[in-house]
């Protein structure tokens, strides 16, 4: 009897043993959320707060080194031993300075616009982690390749403007008694292909860590980049407002540091 329940004793420690080493820290969890963050050094555009390259007024260069960041929330649901699907939202606020021209009300001519708008955009991203691993176990762990889909809905509030008027007055403030309107809310939709290469690992009980290199590429970009040779054009036509809010989200997602942690929950 006795030599039975040491026999009994002894396999289950070896099942309980083999079983934590399938997936330390998982201990059988298939979905987990995640928070973070992506980062770069800001290259072509200003900041929300109207610093680094092309700032405004004018041109104007109001900072040297500013950083562009971008803030996730994501879903995670493990699908097999190397994959999961993952949904993530993801928030930003960004720096636009544009040029416009309107018709002056006052007198014959062109009134000459520099805008400041702030670019609210609200990120949806749809994919799956996809990892190559050597070794099989029950948690998707160590280097993963992320693909999937961007889905931005960018929201400009006008936040500050000058204006070189027709009868070159010295006042360069807008004064709506003189001006003719120009677009104060203004909504664009793009649509990027994205990818991470990254490493994700478990660094407590039920939590882990994120990180890796990020990249996104809009076609719309690319479209409005490329010269149609039929037309001489762009292959697609857009405002020049359209135009400057899509090179700035692509300046923004072309490369990013991104970090995240998160927590297993059930």
């Amino acid at each position: 009897m006795k030599s039975i329940l040491f026999f009994i004793t002894i396999w289950s420690f070896f099942g309980l043993s083999s079983a934590y080493s399938q997936a330390p820290g998982y201990q059988g969890k298939r979905f987990f959320i995640e928070i973070g963050g992506s980062f770069f050094p800001n290259l072509g555009f200003p900041t929300a707060q109207n610093k680094g390259p092309r700032s405004f007024p004018f041109g104007a260069h109001t900072g040297d080194i500013t950083f562009h960041d971008r803030y996730h929330l994501s879903f995670h649901y493990i699908i097999g031993r190397k994959a999961t699907f993952k949904a993530a939202y993801n928030y930003q606020v960004a720096g636009l300075f544009d040029e416009i021209t309107t018709e002056s009300i006052t007198q014959n001519g062109i009134d000459y616009h520099d805008l400041f708008y702030q670019l609210h955009m609200h990120d949806i991203n749809l994919g799956f982690n996809l990892y190559n691993k050597k070794r099989s176990s029950l948690a998707p762990l160590g280097f993963y390749w992320d693909l999937g889909l961007r889905l931005i809905f960018i929201n400009g509030v006008l936040r500050d403007q000058r204006v070189e008027y027709a009868d070159n007055r010295a006042d360069n403030n807008p004064d709506p008694d003189f001006l003719a309107p120009v677009p104060t809310n203004t909504f664009t939709f793009a649509l990027g292909i994205t990818g991470i290469w990254g490493y994700r690992t478990v660094i407590a009980d039920r939590v882990t860590l994120t990180f890796g290199i990020e990249t996104t590429i809009f076609p719309q970009y690319l479209l409005l980049a490329a010269p149609n040779p039929l037309t001489g054009g762009s292959f697609i036509q857009a405002s020049g407002h359209t135009t400057r809010v899509i090179q700035n989200v692509q300046d923004r997602y072309l490369t990013n540091i991104h970090i995240g942690v998160g927590a297993l929950i059930f």
